[in-house]
């Protein structure tokens, strides 16, 4: 028997946090019900091709960093943007062992940093980076996902740009040090953005997900806790729930408009990305933009 297409498809991994937690509750399928519509989820770990996997049709909509929509626009893949979080500054950092020699960016020329190429790490390490006068081809980089926390402690590695919610266990733990802050480099907003196909052409469907995406949202920071518990039920080999609380709690919540400042941030990163050929060629934000925003509603 032919199984029915599903009129909306999602793309789901474990560092959106917003989709992950989404894709285990029932608010959008509850949302679809009065549509007469049905979604399907497709899960990943590597969120960085995300566009790929829309270029593909295998999903109408997908949640990352700042980087990949980048990247998917300098690949002709014609994503827009439909929502942003608020800034995330306190999820991330490039760090180091807390007994290592290096004190400044300029003493990473040379060494090897692990990182998830693709991801808002490259847009916040390329920009760390340029403002310390090194490109990024002057340091070694170890493109090993979620496996750089284990690589910096086992001393492969002399730094690695490190997320949530391994950032905040070694943190707790003291065995790292901060050498670069977000803050002042990169916002780091999470992104949500679509097919132009699917968003143009289904935008009941597309204001559907948003909407449920904030009551994911709402039920994270009312339910903080519970949510912890449902991360670290479903990754087993990630942090304990005690550090995902932490972690959830300390990060926004709640969607917010494509603004003028976003694409002005992201129009900064992209050209900075062009300039040192880490994309393929310059792109002008503002083309991934909807005509008519998605309304997004209160919090």
């Amino acid at each position: 028997m032919t199984q029915t297409k599903a009129d909306v498809t999602i793309g789901v991994h474990p560092n959106n946090h917003s989709l992950f937690v989404l894709r285990r509750l029932s608010f959008l399928e509850e949302i679809l019900k009065d549509l007469n519509a049905t979604v399907a989820w497709v899960d990943y770990t590597d969120g960085a091709r995300t566009p790929l996997r829309i270029a593909s049709g295998e999903i109408d909509f997908g949640g990352t960093g700042s980087t990949p929509p980048l990247t998917a626009q300098a690949s002709g893949i014609d994503i827009v943007y439909v929502a942003v979080s608020n800034p995330r500054t306190a999820s991330g950092a490039l760090v180091v062992r807390k007994e290592s020699p290096v004190q400044s960016v300029a003493d990473l020329k040379g060494l090897r940093i692990a990182l998830s190429e693709g991801s808002w790490h490259t847009s916040f390490l390329a920009t760390a980076l340029d403002k310390a006068g090194i490109l990024y081809d002057d340091v070694a980089r170890a493109d090993i996902g979620n496996e750089g926390a284990k690589a910096l402690l086992a001393g492969e590695v002399e730094a690695w740009v490190g997320n949530d919610p391994q950032l905040t266990e070694l943190h707790n733990k003291g065995l790292v040090r901060t050498l670069v802050p977000l803050e002042s480099h990169i916002s780091h907003r999470s992104v949500w953005f679509a097919s132009r196909d699917f968003a143009t052409n289904q935008p009941q469907l597309l204001k559907a997900v948003v909407e449920a995406l904030q009551q994911a949202d709402q039920w994270i920071q009312d339910n903080t806790r519970e949510a912890a518990e449902l991360f670290a039920r479903d990754l087993p080999d990630w942090p304990s729930a005690d550090s995902w609380e932490a972690a959830l709690r300390r990060r926004p919540w709640g969607l917010q408009p494509i603004t003028e400042e976003f694409i002005t941030e992201q129009q900064r990163v992209a050209d900075l990305l062009a300039r040192q050929h880490i994309l393929p060629k310059s792109i002008v934000v503002s083309d991934a933009v909807l005509p008519v925003p998605v309304e997004i509603g209160g919090e």
